[in-house]
């Protein structure tokens, strides 16, 4: 052993190179020959429930081939337990191909029953029920494939609840004709030509200091109202300064006024907050805050209850005069008896 460990010492840098870089040159050639043998497809699905319908449907289904070699699919099947093969999708007689690295997804609507042979099955206490285990299948041409491995998704509400500091904030757009228009527009005006096509152009307050067109420029008082621009331009066509068939002019505040009604609140300004602030601070104020709010649901319950057991001021009044009234038939009969004798 001293002997081996002598001569593993003696080994100079230069001659130990080959070895690394042949070791090195093994492992990468493997890869490449899994990625290009063999499948590895990645999934995952979403069950849902809707109203159009009674039973519980696959809503959506992600493919991601993580191979550097297309996957032919034939058919999607969900399975439930180990004997239920639900089928998501009939690919037969138009398999899809999925390209090496590809990834795939389909929305499906709501159903009207599921079926068996000449017979309709509830599959509702299956697909519904959290403990059952479903995997995705998919008919290859190679054969059957459990897709083993899922697709993790990730989104920052998931760190919100756990973390209150978490903010998702999203970018509201004023989107017409698939076309970005921004917050500082204030018309958007469609030139129709003659051929019918028709051009989109959207108009700043302040483009009366430019010269947006070659044969005219807006006017400050052009620009004040959606009224004052269709008389402008109007005038422009008939003078022969523009030319098109028609001009439609759309007036973008009275459109986010009533698009944008959801956004009452003030206008909140960003800070940055540190590491501490976020992970300690923020992580501390959400446990309080949740303390806080089912310490109120129990309150809330707990009145809720006693309510409940306490009868109405109606019914005690009600109850009362019951039994007085019974008290009162009881002793008639007992004063006619004593005025007879």
């Amino acid at each position: 052993m001293m002997a081996f460990l002598h001569r593993l010492m003696g080994i100079t840098v230069p001659a130990l190179i080959p070895v690394v870089l042949g070791i090195l040159s093994l492992y990468l050639g493997l890869k490449a020959y899994r990625r290009k043998t063999g499948a590895y497809v990645r999934g995952a699905f979403t069950s849902c429930q809707s109203r159009d319908c009674n039973d519980v449907f696959v809503s959506e289904v992600i493919l991601e081939n993580l191979k550097d070699r297309a996957v032919t699919i034939f058919g999607i099947y969900l399975r439930l337990c180990y004997n239920y093969y639900v089928e998501i999708e009939d690919l037969e007689d138009k398999p899809l191909l999925l390209r090496p690295f590809e990834t795939y997804r389909k929305a499906f609507g709501p159903v009207e029953f599921y079926g068996i042979n000449n017979n309709k099955i509830d599959l509702n206490n299956l697909l519904s029920n959290q403990r059952i285990k479903k995997s995705l299948f998919l008919s290859t041409s190679d054969g059957k494939y459990k897709v083993r491995s899922r697709i993790r998704f990730w989104s920052p509400l998931y760190d919100h609840f756990t973390n209150y500091l978490t903010a998702v904030i999203r970018p509201v757009r004023s989107m017409y004709k698939e076309q970005s228009l921004g917050g500082n527009m204030k018309f958007v005006v469609d030139f129709v030509k003659e051929d019918g096509s028709v051009e989109t152009v959207p108009i700043h307050p302040t483009d009366y200091e430019l010269r947006r067109f070659s044969d005219f420029t807006f006017t400050r008082e052009s620009l004040a109202n959606k009224e004052s621009l269709e008389q402008f331009l109007h005038k422009q066509k008939e003078e022969g300064k523009l030319a098109c068939k028609d001009v439609v002019v759309y007036d973008l505040q009275s459109w986010r006024t009533r698009a944008h009604e959801f956004y009452k609140g003030k206008i909140i300004q960003a800070k940055p907050y540190g590491l501490f602030h976020y992970y300690v601070v923020g992580r501390l104020y959400s446990i309080y805050v949740n303390w806080r709010t089912r310490r109120s649901n129990l309150r809330r319950a707990k009145q809720r209850t006693e309510s409940s057991a306490v009868p109405a001021t109606g019914e005690l009044n009600s109850k009362v005069g019951l039994i007085e009234a019974q008290g009162d038939v009881k002793r008639i009969p007992n004063s006619r008896d004593e005025s007879e004798r």
